[in-house]
């Protein structure tokens, strides 16, 4: 089957475009929906395989980056729960990595009720840049079948990205519950939390995680801007080789194709 991609975008959001054509390039058929449609009731969640959450500012970053659309998504906190039960994916890229942890999705499965969130850079400023990063041997998510140990090249490009965990949640227990996705990487592969290969700060140099069923996945850095041949800053020594971060859309289409 060729999965459907919610691709949902509201005040502030600005790269749906990329995100459809990264799930696009990968096999599967996106379609962009405004927020409201499904506030409304005129589009429904149950059409889809896959919701995307892109990354952007949304609502202006207004209150806390992802807040004001986490808030505005409880009316349809249901509708999500049944969505992940039934199997099937969620992702959410910068700034709707903070959305889902802000809604609580990420990493737990509570909506309404968060246990991590994510804070301004150590550095006070937006950072852009290109980051390697690591999926640990221990995480099991379809998103990320077969990247067990290895290592990924995509580009960061946030202020509020770094990882604090509230008063009943400590950054070990994400570790030892499998909740990590994926952890930036410094020069000799190591998990890093010095600057600027970590560019937030993120404690144990955490960049992603994921629900306890693995289906919800969220990261700060963007997998869309590294899924065709052009998109890596060296991409005329990369002749032949696959976008790291087109490997995360494929394996998607995929898992509903197995």
């Amino acid at each position: 089957m060729t999965p459907k991609v919610l691709v949902i975008i509201t005040d502030g959001i600005n790269c749906n475009v990329e995100t459809a054509r990264a799930f696009n390039l990968a096999g599967a058929e996106s379609e962009e929906v405004h927020l409201n449609e499904l506030l409304d009731g005129k589009r429904k969640t149950e059409e889809f395989d896959i919701i995307a959450f892109s990354g952007g500012f949304s609502y202006g970053d207004d209150v806390k980056s992802g807040k004001i659309f986490a808030l505005k998504l409880l009316k349809l906190k249901d509708d999500i729960e049944t969505f992940i039960d039934s199997k099937k994916l969620i992702l959410g890229i910068c700034n709707g990595f903070q959305v889902l942890t802000s809604l609580g999705i990420l990493p737990y499965n509570t909506p309404g009720k968060p246990s991590v969130s994510l804070y301004w850079n150590d550095s006070s400023v937006f950072e852009c840049r290109w980051v390697d990063l690591q999926v640990p041997v221990g995480v099991k998510s379809p998103w990320l079948k077969d990247m067990n140990g290895k290592t990924i090249k995509v580009q960061a490009a946030h202020a509020e990205g770094k990882i604090v965990a509230g008063p009943d949640t400590s950054v070990d227990e994400l570790f030892t519950g499998g909740h990590v996705a994926f952890t930036y990487s410094g020069p000799a592969g190591e998990m890093t939390e010095e600057y600027p290969f970590n560019p937030n700060g993120s404690p144990s140099g955490i960049a992603g995680l994921t629900d306890s069923t693995g289906r919800v996945l969220g990261m700060m850095p963007h997998p869309e801007r590294n899924c065709e041949e052009f998109h890596h800053p060296n991409f005329r020594d990369q002749k032949g080789k696959e976008p790291d971060g087109l490997k995360i859309f494929k394996n998607a289409v995929e898992y509903f194709r197995r």
